[in-house]
């Protein structure tokens, strides 16, 4: 610990100066600068249980982060920018010697012009990367990216949008060197209020001079949308159709990643195992193509440690996939982007019933050097769903604290091609028509209709795909109190040879029978058939919904479900979910889960089994003052033979709360008893607002780990200085 304080020692005075001294007329208009500095140390005591032998290990970083930014209106509409980002992280083991220096510069610079009619840019940005390691060599990385924009947007006349960018990423040595030329053609109109058409034309040419050879990848995407409403609103009507025409061109002697289209993203964020349900919620942030701005995913220390993180694409029709980029916001240290494990899994859709198979577990899975993205590589698989599971990071990967939030922005699929397959050239034709109408009969009733026909036709290989979904819906209201809805849909899907066939219904009746008091008892089946086999799922839930008390609210479900393989094993599983949450007054918050399943199977040969799953959770929350907090949770889990017990526990005293110096004191405890594992963290810590422009962090924890089979005793200290002008 004598480093931390000698270094804050040091760097106090110079803080209060600056924060005293510094005028704020030396700050010229339309420049902006921030900086943080962050220095972390650790040291550690490995004591073996069995031997006592132990093992100590000391180490400290320090990272540095400067950003300035200048902006000049330099005539009516034009306005110049330009800045620079410089960061040095320096890490170093004081047991072993070892020193690792990351520094990055990224220059920028550019010219914007923007009025109501046309809005044009020309940008360029630069990013340099040296990495230098003891014993090992040096590692010099660079990408120069040069953008040009034009946007035409006439009123009442289509927009035109015109964009190029040129990317040259290389590195010293000379194993990287690759120029990427990309070219894109917008134009969107709204020929009147019910009818927008878009057309899309993007050209990819790649120069990969370190290996000789060269792609291009064009694609061409249309789609038109009407939308009207008919017979004085009792009758609405939307309809598209969308067209996307790809090819990819490259040498046949190589082998390259072609991207695939995703249909939807999808994520979600729970204790279920990720083999099982529930059906991911649909997250299209995944897929628009903004890497910076976060999907609501968050995998750092604020993510839950606890939780399963399911990160999915929706193919809209089964699909060959080898390849997955998750991409956060921020760039991560090694140690904290090795510490992640993604297990892939697939699955053939994604309901509350669905079963995910395993495809591959990747740990660690490559870092990107210039891209802040985790490359996911595993064996191809066909599927329609496809996913990626993981645990938010944990405080003993990051001790000092400094990946709080790490949000996950998009993710990409790609599939592996070999220019012997496919000749050099690979072509996909994608369509979809979807048609969509609702009526509404009378003020009590609701009937509709939806058609979808999506195809697929490519050359590598050579098989083409299609899916015909059609679907009737009805919803009535009896009276106050009983409502009810009906659905029913029929799926044909053809792949190549195969054809499938897939019906699905359900009805459900819905009493209200007080505001606080309601039952819901829903039925759903499903019935799959193709050349193999056939295979059903039929299910029956009733729920109950009321409210206590003000504050307390509660749900019992009961249900029955029944499936069959095509194998046909059989299985039948009966449930109980219950669930409170309590709040008797304003600082007790009581949340509790239970879920119980019995299921009974029987496989192909008539033998039979009985197996049960249980799944409880309970979290007490409690607020005694402002000042100090306290929470504790236990999650027990049990399947088969199988059970995990995780009990967690958290204080937070803050005497402090308000004004511009804050004192926080944490603890926090984790215990897993089947395994015999416990930590515990405890420390202080203070937020000091010294000035406007300065503000400065400090905390430190004492975590104490232990096992059946070894302790470790772990001291952190973090210290960050801020300063924004």
């Amino acid at each position: 610990m004598h480093r931390a304080v000698f270094l804050f020692l040091r760097i106090l005075p110079v803080i209060l100066l600056m924060g005293t001294l510094l005028p704020l007329s030396a700050l010229a208009e339309g420049i902006d600068f921030n900086s943080q500095l962050t220095y972390s140390m650790s040291d550690s005591k490995i004591t073996n249980k069995t031997t006592g032998e132990t093992s100590d290990s000391e180490s400290y970083r320090f990272d540095q982060r400067y950003n300035l930014n200048l902006a000049k209106t330099v005539y009516p509409y034009l306005t110049f920018n330009a800045g620079a980002f410089f960061e040095l992280d320096t890490t170093k083991s004081l047991t072993d010697d070892v020193k690792t220096e990351e520094m990055t510069l990224q220059p920028r610079v550019g010219v914007t012009l923007n009025n109501p009619l046309c809005q044009a840019g020309l940008d360029y940005r630069g990013t340099r990367r040296r990495v230098e390691a003891t014993d090992l060599p040096k590692i010099e990385l660079f990408r120069d990216d040069l953008t040009a924009n034009l946007v035409w947007s006439p009123a009442d006349l289509p927009l035109l949008d015109l964009r190029y960018n040129l990317t040259h990423t290389y590195d010293d040595p000379e194993t990287v060197d690759v120029v990427d030329k990309v070219f894109t053609l917008k134009s969107a109109y709204t020929a009147w209020e019910e009818l927008r058409l878009d057309y899309t034309y993007t050209r990819l040419d790649t120069d990969n001079r370190a290996r000789d050879f060269k792609t291009l990848n064009q694609t061409h995407f249309g789609s038109a949308n009407y939308t009207h409403n008919f017979f004085e609103d009792r009758l609405f009507m939307n309809t598209s159709y969308r067209i996307r025409y790809n090819t990819l061109e490259f040498p046949g002697a190589e082998t390259v990643q072609s991207p695939l289209q995703r249909f939807q993203g999808l994520s979600s964020v729970n204790n279920d195992p990720p083999d099982d349900g529930p059906a991911l919620v649909i997250n299209n942030a995944l897929i628009d193509g903004n890497l910076i701005a976060s999907a609501g995913i968050n995998i750092g220390l604020a993510g839950s440690q606890t939780a399963f993180t399911n990160i999915g694409l929706n193919f809209g029709s089964a699909t060959d996939v080898d390849e997955i980029h998750v991409w956060v916001d921020r760039r991560l240290t090694a140690a904290v982007a090795g510490s992640f494990s993604w297990a892939v899994y697939a699955s053939p859709d994604n309901i509350d019933t669905s079963t995910w198979s395993l495809v591959a577990t990747v740990s660690p899975a490559f870092f990107g050097n210039l891209d802040n993205r985790f490359e996911i590589s595993f064996p191809k698989v066909n599927t329609q769903y496809i996913k990626v599971v993981t645990r938010a990071l944990t405080p003993a990967i990051d001790p000092g604290g400094q990946f709080r939030d790490i949000f996950v922005t998009e993710m990409q699929a790609f599939i592996t091609l070999s220019g012997v397959e496919v000749q050099n050239k690979f072509t996909t034709l994608d369509q979809n028509y979807d048609l969509n109408l609702t009526g509404r009969l009378s003020d009590k009733t609701t009937v509709g209709y939806n058609l979808q026909y999506l195809s697929q036709d490519q050359d590598a290989p050579a098989e083409d795909s299609s899916q015909l979904f059609n679907n009737i819906f009805l919803n009535h209201t009896f009276s106050n109190i009983f409502t009810a809805s009906g659905t029913l849909s029929r799926t044909d899907t053809t792949e190549g040879d195969s054809d499938t066939t897939t019906h699905t219904y359900g009805v459900s009746m819905r009493g209200t029978y007080l505001p606080t008091l309601s039952q819901t008892l829903t039925f759903s089946g499903t019935n799959e058939s193709d050349q193999t086999g056939s295979t059903y799922d039929y299910s029956v839930f009733l729920r109950h919904n009321a409210t206590l008390y003000s504050g307390w609210s509660a749900f019992l479900d009961v249900g029955r479900s029944w499936n069959q393989l095509v194998d046909n094993t059989r299985n039948v599983n009966n449930t109980i979910r219950m669930g409170t949450n309590f709040i008797p007054n304003s600082m007790i918050t009581l949340n509790f889960n239970y879920v119980y399943t019995l299921t009974d199977s029987e496989d192909f040969e008539g033998n039979t089994q009985k197996t049960t799953n249980k799944n409880m959770a309970l979290e007490v929350f409690f607020t005694p003052f402002r000042a100090l907090s306290l929470s504790a949770g236990i999650n027990y889990v049990e399947r088969g033979d199988f059970s995990s017990t995780l009990q967690q526990y958290f204080v937070n005293w803050s005497p402090f709360p308000d004004g511009d110096f804050q004192f926080f004191l944490n603890y926090s405890e984790s215990l897993e008893p089947e395994v015999d594992q416990n930590e515990r963290t405890i420390g202080p810590g203070f937020n000091w607002k010294i000035s406007n422009h300065f503000s400065l962090r400090m905390s430190y924890s004492y975590v104490q780990s232990e096992t059946n089979t070894q302790k470790a005793d772990v001291n952190n200290f973090l210290s960050e200085l801020r300063i924004n002008f």
